[in-house]
């Protein structure tokens, strides 16, 4: 079986031979000259003695000097450098014993062997390629270990061009590794490397735009479609001024594609971003009545739409938010009933809102996007606090016309119920003496501690100024 020395040989074991070694250069370079006095005996042990001292002093060069400064820097091959200078020095010593020990002079050696030269250099030509392309992609470093790459070109030798993707795992002088998605190592010479056109995937500190495409069948009502897919996006886990955002990108199959575009950081949390994206869209427009398009026309919608939510389910909303139990009725023509699939966004912060939503079923979360390495850097919510069956949210918005001052997004299948600002209106109007239980309802969520842009000082009067102002009430 065959054995892999850096592995099975110790390093004392390493540090003993090395020191045998060199032991062995020192007596052939002092004894061979006593065993014979031929000029030829005592010009091999001047080879052996400057080869050795040439040996070590470049190894202690490279310890002390060439070792500590290349390993800070920043580029795709700290170690292609180190081996390229490293050659440098043994080519410097060679000629250097050649011309003083040897008194062969180098510039002779070459041209004398420019034929011999010429041969090899033809026969080596693919390694050579390599060499060189390997040292122009060290001079020009677009990606380092580490990067996911993306690289289409003529790879394989065959017709036509490829793509392949992949995360950079080492650059030797002759090619450079690729880790791909599915775990396998590729292995690609540097040559083809350099010939292609090669897309950097992964930046720390930059966001980069993903898109996804689904196409759905062409309706008058196609902009409900964007605005309600738009919204489900709101899961996806984004900074606020890099938003997902849903357009019509073009026509096929008779339908209109739809293109969702995102903001990414990183490879591997775009590759998420995108499964997340496809799912949810294939999830809610077709419950909210949108067919999808397919070879063979347009997908068939599963499902009937909900019923009206019954007067029970009505009271029990009606309690939890402290109102009157005659209002059942006024409120119960304008509640709707909301299905969310796990991640599927249900308020965007900064976004205007005139609703507000009690948590029937399943579970979500008030959530901040935030920077992480770990399991890959990318972005990932942070969650500030979970809503449960009988909580409620978005009543700032409701009450005063205020944007959302925070991003809700379905923790697991959850249900929740809706109500506009329509559903208050009349009953307001009828009984504008109640407005102190919708200020009540604005207090109890600013104890609750989620409501902190409110001022503490006089923001009862100040809630109520702006609830009479937004309902047009005298």
């Amino acid at each position: 079986m065959f054995r892999d020395l850096r592995e099975k040989v110790s390093a004392p074991r390493r540090i003993l031979a090395w020191a045998l070694l060199l032991v062995l250069a020192a007596a052939a370079a002092f004894v061979l000259p006593r065993m014979t006095p031929h000029p030829a005996a005592q010009r091999a042990a001047d080879v052996i003695l400057w080869s050795a001292l040439a040996y070590g002093a470049i190894r202690l060069l490279t310890f002390l000097l060439l070792d500590p400064l290349l390993s800070q820097r920043q580029t795709a091959t700290p170690g292609f450098a180190r081996d390229l200078l490293v050659v440098a020095l043994y080519l410097v010593a060679a000629g250097g014993i050649l011309r003083q020990v040897l008194d062969v002079s180098l510039g002779n050696l070459l041209g004398t062997g420019a034929i011999a030269a010429a041969v090899v250099g033809l026969s080596l030509q693919e390694v050579l390629g390599n060499l060189f392309a390997g040292i122009s992609l060290h001079l020009d470093p677009a990606f380092q270990v580490g990067d996911w790459v993306e690289i289409t070109g003529n790879l394989r030798g065959g017709p036509g061009r490829e793509t392949l993707i992949g995360q950079v795992e080492a650059l030797t002088w002759r090619t450079v590794q690729l880790r791909t998605e599915n775990g396998d190592m590729d292995i690609l010479p540097n040559r083809a490397i350099a010939q292609a056109v090669v897309t950097n995937l992964y930046v720390p500190s930059g966001l980069h735009r993903r898109t996804a495409r689904i196409t759905i069948e062409p309706r008058p009502d196609l902009h409900v479609a964007i605005e309600k897919l738009t919204l489900a996006l709101a899961g996806l886990p984004h900074h606020p001024n890099h938003r997902p955002e849903v357009v019509v990108h073009s026509t096929d199959l008779g339908g209109a594609v739809l293109e969702l575009r995102f903001w990414a950081l990183g490879f591997r949390h775009g590759r998420q971003a995108a499964f997340q994206a496809t799912r949810l869209a294939a999830t809610v427009l077709p419950r909210e009545g949108f067919r999808l398009m397919g070879p063979h026309g347009p997908t068939p919608l599963v499902g009937d739409p909900e019923p009206l939510p019954g007067a029970t389910l009505m009271g029990e909303v009606i309690r939890q938010l402290g109102l009157p139990e005659h209002w059942v009725e006024d409120l119960r023509p304008h509640l709707r009933r909301r299905l969310l699939a796990p991640g599927e966004g249900v308020i965007r912060e900064a976004d205007p809102g005139h609703s507000l939503f009690a948590v029937h079923r399943g579970t979500l979360q008030v959530v901040r996007a935030e920077e992480r390495l770990e399991p890959y850097t990318g972005l990932f919510w942070r969650p500030l606090a979970d809503l449960g069956p009988g909580q409620w949210f978005g009543e700032a918005s409701l009450l005063t016309g205020a944007p959302r001052n925070a991003t809700v997004v379905a923790l697991t299948e959850a249900e929740v119920l809706e109500l506009p600002k329509e559903a208050f209106e009349a009953s307001l109007k009828r009984e504008p003496e109640l407005l102190e239980r919708l200020v009540d309802l604005m207090e109890r969520r600013a104890q609750e501690g989620t409501e902190a842009t409110v001022p503490r000082e006089g923001r009862r009067t100040h809630w109520a100024r702006q609830v009479r102002a937004w309902f047009g009430l005298n």
